[in-house]
């Protein structure tokens, strides 16, 4: 199980890696105080001759954000806009607030937000918003704020889809004559898409006799969830469908999901969301019998295509933009690891 945290540490010095390189938009962390010394409390060179968008995501050590975040690097450079990628270390919504509330202290022209705690963000986006700062969220949503738009998946759908894929499995399997019990795994419990996600599944899910044993948080740690499903398999082995409202769980390497693998060649269904190279190759080699993907990368090129023309006077129509779904199954799992590129994980 040790080997997932060098699988964690090679991705975070990927990570970080890329922000040094990019001093000028992106974050600096201090090996001796990583939180403390965010560079979200210093000014920028040139701020005020440059307009600025700061993207601040729920955290540093979750990979699904690469994706998102090269994308929005490369078209903020066609545009000569500056882009910061800002986000606490580890989920903490208390830390997501404080580099939101140094961000209007600062006066950035605008706040693209992956918003962790929807209750507490959205004074701190209607904040933004009276001070002439032009705030959007991308994959998860503060709907009651006053935000100008959300670009992301749609996650009630995203949710049902992943439903009506278990549902499916379960009929092809003949298990549908029988209760059926159904573990399920959230991020943050708080962020308006994982109680989005999960109220779609529960839905599209109705037809089936389902009793849900559990829904257990994750925090969006690749580390925490992979060995939180795979203590959860020991020691509480009896239940028949898993739905992962994220990709958490599969970041680890197969071979260390050993009660999880038993669990599902003994009959065990599961249904993940995301479609990430690790995602598949792990689904591929047994862990997963459907999966739904979202596209991150549009994520990013909408946020700031669409950030940018608010900047500049533009009228931005759409309220709700949202990037396509990406659907994966033992029949397509093959094609789609040739489309991917493969992450440096070892």
């Amino acid at each position: 199980m040790r080997n997932k945290g060098y699988m964690l540490l090679i991705i975070l010095l990927i990570f970080v890696s890329a922000c040094e390189n990019r001093h000028s938009n992106s974050i600096r962390i201090s090996k001796n105080n990583p939180q403390g010394n965010l560079v979200y409390k210093e000014s920028l060179p040139n701020q005020d001759k440059e307009k600025i968008i700061s993207f601040v995501t729920k955290s540093l050590d979750n990979p699904v954000f690469i994706e998102a975040k090269e994308e929005a690097e490369r078209v903020s450079l066609q545009l000569g806009i500056k882009m910061e990628w800002l986000a606490p270390m580890t989920v903490d919504s208390k830390e997501q607030e404080n580099i939101v509330e140094s961000l209007i202290e600062r006066k950035v022209d605008g706040i693209v937000i992956s918003v962790l705690d929807t209750k507490k963000m959205t004074p701190l986006i209607n904040k933004a918003v009276s001070e002439g700062i032009k705030v959007a969220t991308f994959d998860s949503d503060a709907p009651k704020s006053n935000r100008a738009f959300y670009v992301g998946t749609d996650n009630y759908e995203l949710g049902k889809v992943s439903g009506k894929s278990l549902v499916k499995i379960v009929n092809e399997n003949k298990k549908y004559k029988r209760p059926l019990k159904v573990l399920i795994m959230t991020g943050v419990k708080e962020s308006v898409n994982m109680q989005e996600r999960i109220e779609g599944f529960k839905k599209a899910t109705e037809e089936l006799d389902l009793e849900i044993v559990d829904i257990v948080e994750s925090f969006d740690d690749i580390n925490r969830a992979s060995e939180l499903l795979e203590n959860y398999v020991k020691e509480n082995p009896d239940f028949d469908l898993f739905f992962s409202a994220g990709a958490w769980p599969l970041f680890s390497p197969p071979e260390g999901m050993i009660s999880y693998k038993k669990w599902k060649e003994n009959g065990g269904i599961a249904v993940i969301v995301d479609t990430f190279y690790p995602i598949v190759f792990a689904a591929n080699k047994g862990l997963a019998d459907a999966l739904v993907g979202q596209s991150f990368k549009e994520m990013g090129r909408l946020s700031v295509e669409n950030m940018y023309k608010l900047i500049n006077g533009e009228e931005v129509k759409e309220t709700m933009i949202y990037t396509e779904l990406e659907f994966g199954n033992p029949n397509n799992y093959e094609e789609l690891l040739k489309r991917k590129k493969p992450w440096e994980i070892k």
